[in-house]
């Protein structure tokens, strides 16, 4: 009687340990020919964030933001530095008085017409008859020169620093007046601070970049509202 093959109790057949062999050679050929994952990529660093000028930056020192004021009273159009930040009165007085509180800054400008021939001397005495002005006592003169402006005028500009204290503030002040037959133009610039360069550089900019640049309009031109030009 033929009897059924006997296995040896305990161990898989010889069909079923050659199929977990051959499993367990995939297994390993898969693991070894597999590439390797990559290593996570590194964490960026932030993008830097653009430069910002702190909200009190000495606009007037950094001779940035210019504009222009145009005043139909006295037929001229004045370049100003930050000129956002001017408070500009073209109405209530004689003057052009502007202030800049930003920086303890004030600004007056004016022409007028005089009863005889003058020179820059007297259009100074009268200016100073009518308000109170810097004097140049205690002042140290940085520059002095002429400016051709307005046209035919002997005008003169005065730049001076008057120096600081622990308890008061250095002095910066332009001085230009000028006289040409009967007229005259006075222009007065006056700025504190605590360190003596800002004022020198506030100084700088406003005589080369607003001063040195008025463009004076024809007295016969159609008048135009006093306005800050874009």
């Amino acid at each position: 009687m033929a009897h059924a093959r006997l296995t040896t109790p305990g161990r898989p057949r010889p069909i079923a340990r050659r199929a977990s062999l051959l499993a367990a050679l995939a297994l390993v050929a898969s693991s070894c020919s597999a590439p390797a994952k990559p290593p996570p990529p590194l964490p960026q660093p932030p993008a830097p964030r653009p430069a910002q000028r702190p909200a009190d930056a000495d606009r007037l020192a950094a001779g940035t933001d210019f504009g222009a004021y145009r005043s139909a009273r006295f037929n001229l159009v004045l370049p100003l530095p930050d000129v956002t930040g001017w408070r500009i009165d073209d109405r209530k007085e004689h003057w052009l008085a502007a202030t800049h509180a930003a920086t303890a800054s004030t600004l007056l400008l004016r022409t007028w017409h005089a009863d005889e021939v003058v020179r820059r001397s007297a259009c100074e005495e009268q200016a100073r008859l009518w308000r109170k002005l810097p004097e140049r006592a205690g002042s140290r003169l940085l520059e002095a020169r002429p400016l051709p402006l307005p046209a035919e005028h002997d005008t003169i500009v005065e730049v001076r620093l008057r120096p600081g204290t622990k308890a008061v503030p250095a002095e910066g002040f332009v001085l230009a007046f000028g006289g040409w037959a009967r007229r005259c133009f006075a222009f007065v610039f006056v700025t504190r601070a605590s360190n003596e360069d800002a004022v020198a550089e506030r100084l700088a900019t406003i005589v080369d970049g607003s001063l040195a640049r008025i463009r004076f309009e024809s007295e016969l031109e159609p008048g135009r509202e006093e306005r800050l030009i874009p």
